[in-house]
């Protein structure tokens, strides 16, 4: 290995390593949201239905079907982050002849990751697998998939190659369906035909991928990927804390927007319009209603099991209900910055009675909603005093807890001001 490649390679462990310094806050909030318990719940739900599904498969269940876009999905998927800028473009493509160690380092971080990820799913589907007429054994769809998977990389790259966008575009479309194709042969035919087919496939792709015109290396196009990455991992930070490098966005909601006009126009109530509409139409209230309804799904699950006679699903849901709480918790930094408050003639001292008065009746909205589903499914079986005290334990935080918790921190944050 060359100096220069070496030089690159510790260049690509640097900004590696700041990366992970830059996000490595995030996380630390993230975990303060609830955001991990509510993955726990995620994993918990589906873990009972996945063992109920693999004990009891139903007749007709489609196992090729299930198994094929489950594989297709993450064998297909070919993330490469080369921590690469626009800045590069000046000060490294001189280099370019230099950069196959540094590139190799994306790509071995890539394919261990994916890989890491197809064999979980693998896994997961092989229970499901070995109930149908498949012939193949475990080794034999593991062998077919790190081909697939290997074969995808580097089919990948070669696209990111291209000169054109929408030969790239097509190329990848092909590619995608062939997984698709590969592996419905792969799940339901004898493996030395699947091979014939996989093989058939690769020298195809082989010979297709000479025909475009090609960049040496596609400097424009790794940027970009780079940069939509780091936007996606600032979107999902955006959920649970405001995020420096991220504007605030805003929708207009019309099937949540209609509330707005139910709010009387009274100088007393300036607040409690503007705190809920910034409830209706920020990304908060996006937040609180996703979770809204996967909860009342999750809730749901566990009240059609009947698990501990229906108190798992009030434990489930009151829990849930926290993390909930929480994202509601984010509307109070609602305006506390804006200059206008100091501007214009507004009540500011009933600001916080109104941000009070509206977290109450949208957690009062939420809870009722994320409990009604199960409610319904606890009632029919006849497990009625889990569902009552769920809702009563509910509102009681809602009348008597959470108001006085959430005037403390208004005072705090006025404090730090």
């Amino acid at each position: 290995m060359s100096g220069g490649d070496r030089s690159l390679e510790a260049l690509w462990l640097k900004r590696s390593g700041e990366f992970r310094k830059e996000v490595t806050p995030y996380f630390g909030y993230m975990a303060q949201s609830g955001f991990p318990l509510f993955m726990s719940f995620i994993v918990l739900s589906s873990a009972f239905g996945y063992i109920r599904l693999i004990r009891d498969l139903p007749s007709g269940f489609p196992i090729t079907l299930v198994g094929t876009v489950a594989l297709f999905i993450i064998l297909s998927w070919s993330p490469l982050r080369t921590w690469l800028t626009s800045p590069d473009i000046v000060f490294h493509m001189p280099r370019e002849a230099e950069m196959g160690g540094y590139m190799r380092r994306s790509f071995r971080r890539s394919a261990i990751m994916t890989s890491l990820l197809g064999i979980i799913v693998l896994l997961l589907y092989w229970p499901i697998y070995r109930q149908g007429d498949g012939e193949a054994g475990f080794l034999t769809l593991l062998l077919f998939c790190a081909v697939m998977r290997a074969a995808n990389l580097w089919g990948a790259w070669k696209e990111r190659k291209f000169a054109w966008s929408g030969v790239r575009l097509l190329f990848r479309f092909f590619r995608w369906a062939a997984n698709a194709l590969a592996l419905a042969v792969t799940l339901t035919s004898a493996p030395w035909q699947a091979a014939l087919f996989l093989l058939l496939l690769l020298v195809l792709f082989a010979l297709l991928y000479r025909l475009p015109d090609k960049h040496s290396f596609p400097w424009e196009r790794l940027i970009e990927e780079e940069a939509r990455t780091r936007r996606s991992y600032y979107h999902f930070f955006g959920l649970f804390i405001d995020v420096p490098t991220m504007p605030s966005r805003t929708a207009s909601r019309a099937y949540l927007a209609w509330v707005l006009r139910y709010i009387p126009n009274r100088h007393r109530l300036t607040y409690v319009y503007l705190y809920a509409a910034s409830l209706v139409r920020t990304e908060i209230g996006g937040i609180v209603l996703r979770l809204t309804v996967l909860f009342a799904l999750i809730v749901y699950w566990f009240a059609e099991d009947g698990w501990l006679s229906g108190w798992g699903a009030a434990g489930a849901y009151f829990i849930l209900l926290q993390l909930v709480a929480a994202q509601l918790g984010g509307l109070r930094h609602s305006h506390r910055y804006s200059v206008w408050r100091h501007v214009y003639p507004l009540p500011e001292a009933q600001r916080m009675d109104s941000l009070i008065l509206v977290d109450r009746w949208a957690f009062a909205t939420v809870s009722f909603l994320m409990w009604l589903p199960a409610a319904i499914m606890l009632l029919v079986q006849g497990l009625i005093v889990p569902a009552i005290v769920a809702l009563l334990a509910a509102y009681a935080q809602i009348l008597f807890l959470r108001p006085g918790r959430l005037r403390r921190k208004l005072v705090e944050d006025a404090e730090e001001e």
